[in-house]
């Protein structure tokens, strides 16, 4: 029979925070980039894009639209990294002042009927098999049940 101890519930939660927020790779986050005019950049047999660093974002985008012309449907396809800086103006010492703030936006994709709007966290995350938030919180959770409640480290 092994014996072990339990990994301290303090330092798993401290863990399992860090790497939810990205704080574990201190990395900037890479992201697949065309533009919608590339004729590469969508079709699945083709590349999806150059490796492009997002150092004003924390997330990826994916926009794929349907445009129509005379009768006859195309896709295209954009990725890159997502939109997420917001330019205000303060007013300090009688001048205006430009504030870039990054915003955080949901992660996931919404449909429309002529476009699907997909935004994803980590590095590479907007390839063609553009990965699922439905199946990134089932996978956290079960880790979590494993790391923070019943694995035994061996003394």
């Amino acid at each position: 029979m092994r014996s072990g101890t339990k990994l301290p519930l303090g330092l798993c939660w401290i863990s399992v925070v860090c790497l939810m927020l990205g704080l574990a790779s201190g990395e900037v986050v890479k992201c697949y980039e065309c533009k919608e005019s590339d004729t590469s950049c969508g079709p699945p047999l083709n590349s999806i894009g150059r490796v492009q660093e997002c150092p004003n974002s924390t997330m990826c985008s994916k926009i794929t639209r349907i445009h129509e012309l005379n009768g006859k449907q195309w896709k295209t396809t954009r990725r890159g990294c997502a939109r997420q800086v917001n330019k205000t103006q303060d007013y300090v010492v009688k001048e205006w002042v430009d504030v870039y703030v990054v915003m955080d936006l949901p992660e996931g994709c919404t449909k429309t009927d002529k476009a699907e709007y997909c935004n994803c966290r980590g590095s590479l995350c907007n390839s063609a098999s553009f990965p699922s938030s439905n199946f990134r919180l089932p996978t956290l959770l079960i880790f979590l049940a494993l790391v923070c409640g019943k694995i035994l480290l061996p003394v």
